[in-house]
């Protein structure tokens, strides 16, 4: 069941965050702007990893433990992307918008988990009237 609603909110996750790793500076150093897909390899593949982690998520709807699993993955690898880009970079380069917009794929994550736990709960509320 492609079609749930968590499925759309893992599919704009990782839209969001490749349009971030391509289209918006994350860090600038005295007025240049750094992109992730210039610069930041670690930063790069840690948002890539949590967009083909959300992606993957997708096609795991039929063990719905496993989905949320993936989806907290996901999120823990936004996490280590603010850590990482908070504790090393911070004194050297200024913030961009695309830091910022990467917490919008980890609102989305939120969400489609919040969804996932959802369907549980409908699921074994449904096996209990059998």
């Amino acid at each position: 069941m492609i079609q749930r609603i968590q499925s759309v909110f893992f599919l704009l996750s990782a839209l969001t965050s490749i349009l971030i790793i391509f289209y918006f500076p994350v860090l600038s150093n005295e007025g240049v702007n750094l992109f992730l897909f210039d610069h930041f390899i670690y930063l790069r593949l840690l948002l890539l990893s949590s967009s083909l982690l959300a992606i993957f998520a997708i096609f795991q709807y039929k063990n719905r433990s496993r989905q949320r699993l993936i989806s907290s993955l996901s999120r823990l690898m936004i996490t280590f992307f603010y850590i990482i880009t908070l504790v090393f970079y911070k004194e050297d380069f200024d913030f961009e918008i695309g830091l910022f917009l990467c917490i919008i794929p980890f609102i989305l994550l939120f969400i489609a988990s919040y969804f996932v736990k959802k369907d549980e709960k409908l699921i074994k509320d449904s096996d209990r009237i059998r």
